[in-house]
Parts: structure tokens; C-alpha cells; sequence
């Protein structure tokens, strides 16, 4: 459990496992109003036999600073990419899971040259309709706290001790408008990506599948590879953890060296 100063913000991160010789690490990615050790705490350790693997707060997130106050995809990429280099490596391969999904994919398009592989998870390449509508209305604060509470109670438990108890409020706040804001790749856009990617997506995500997000990124993704498993929902890392690991390290072996 380390701290780095990152783009001017203290960053916390965990790391499991040591490196191995002709493996690049693997860089997890939390989806937001959580933490790293709450989205990956189940998966770290097992790709750790592996691989190393590092599990940081992104800012704004758990135990690292924001000092902006917001955040952006952009910005949790260049994160990413100057967490790479100060740590020594010239790549890792880039796994996010939801909004951190979205951060494996801007990371993709936006630092090539520090992503070894991408698997970007329940990510979204552009903004449809869809979200734009139902974002602002499911995080509305009250709205959250109603329907939630459960969530509420593990952000303020996350959050709180840095950023306050009231935090919460906030987190939901920014995260809703960089959900309705961005990413907004292009087919065209993806179309000049070099790097092997694996996009994953359960089949009843109910946030992704309805404009299908995981084989829009995939089909205009040259090489790609997409994993869709039926009645699988948002969580797929930790709905059918083995079935995922097994996926996941293949792919590694497969096209992690190219």
C-alpha cells in the first residue's frame, strides 16, 4: 500500500505479486463512487499468480486527492499513463471495469505507447441518448439515496475519511456529468487503434447492452476480440469470477506480447 504524487494528485494504490520475466504488469481500473480495493479485492490476488498487478484510487476516489475538485475520463488517463512511467515501466496491460473501462479505452486511444493490451469492461466508446436520459435521474443525489442506501453507506465508508462524509453527494454529482459528457470516439476513431484489445460486457448490463456498447467498441476495433456471456449483468469480474479469470489470461497469453 503506497502513495505517488500523479498530475498533482497523491494517489494511493496496492500492489499484489511480483514481477515476471517477459510480462508486462496488469493495471486495474475501478468504476466510479467505488474504490480499487472494492471492485478488485476478489480478482487482484488471483491474476497476481500471473502477473503483477497494481489497484489504485483513482483521484477524487478512496484515499487519493483531487485538488480540481472534478475529474474527467481524459484526465484518469494521463493519470494512468504518468502512474506507468513513474513507476518504471514503459507499458502495462490496462484492464477498467465500468467508468474504469471507459478510462482502459480513453487510456487506449489517447496513450497507445503505455497501453500493452486493453480490456476495457462494461465501457462505453461514446455517449448515446440512452445515457444522457438516464444518468442525471438514477445519480441524482436524493434519487441514489433512496433507491441505494446500501451504496450510499459503503461510499461514506470509502470516502469519507479523506473527503468527508457528505462526499458522496458530490462523487455522484461529477461522475454523472463525465457519464453524460464523454467519451465520444468514433468509428473512425477506433478504426486507428494498434494495440490488442478484449471488450467485455455482460449481456443483461442494463446500462451498456441496450445500445451495445461492448460490440460497437469491439466491430471497429481492428483485431479485436468481445465477450458477451448470457445473463450476466454490469459485474462481470465478479458475477462469474472464474469463467473471467480463465478469459482474461488467455487472452494475456495469447496477444500480450504482440
Amino acid at each position: 500500500m503506497s502513495t505517488i504524487e500523479i498530475n498533482g494528485a497523491h494517489i494511493y494504490y496496492q500492489v499484489y505479486g511480483d514481477d515476471h520475466a517477459g510480462r508486462v504488469p496488469i493495471l486495474l481500473i475501478h468504476g466510479s463512487t467505488i474504490t480499487g480495493e472494492l471492485d478488485w479485492a476478489q480478482i487482484a490476488p488471483l491474476l497476481a499468480r500471473d502477473y503483477k498487478v497494481y489497484v489504485p484510487d483513482c483521484r477524487g476516489h478512496g484515499k487519493s486527492t483531487n485538488p480540481g475538485g472534478k475529474y474527467s475520463f481524459r484526465q484518469m488517463a494521463a493519470d494512468n499513463a504518468a502512474f506507468i512511467r513513474a513507476l518504471g515501466y514503459e507499458r502495462m496491460h490496462i484492464i477498467g471495469h465500468s467508468n474504469g473501462g471507459n478510462v482502459a479505452l480513453v487510456t487506449l486511444l489517447e496513450h497507445p505507447e503505455v497501453t500493452q493490451t486493453a480490456i476495457p469492461q462494461a465501457a462505453n466508446a461514446y455517449v448515446t441518448d440512452y445515457l444522457r436520459q438516464r444518468e442525471p435521474v438514477v445519480l441524482e443525489p436524493d434519487y441514489y439515496q433512496a433507491h441505494n442506501p446500501g451504496s450510499v453507506q459503503e461510499m461514506i465508508v470509502a470516502h469519507g475519511e479523506l473527503h468527508g462524509l457528505d462526499y458522496w453527494r458530490t462523487l455522484l454529482n461529477i461522475t454523472m456529468q463525465e457519464i453524460i459528457t464523454e467519451p465520444n470516439y468514433t468509428p473512425a476513431d477506433l478504426a486507428k487503434v494498434t494495440r490488442p484489445v478484449l471488450s467485455i460486457m455482460g449481456a443483461e448490463d442494463r446500462v451498456n447492452a441496450p445500445d451495445r456498447h461492448g460490440q460497437f467498441i469491439a466491430e471497429h476495433i481492428p483485431g479485436a476480440e468481445v465477450w458477451i456471456p448470457d445473463g450476466i449483468g454490469h459485474n462481470v469480474h465478479l458475477e462469474i469470477p472464474e469463467e473471467w479469470l480463465a478469459k482474461v489470461l488467455d487472452f494475456l497469453k495469447r496477444r500480450g506480447k504482440s
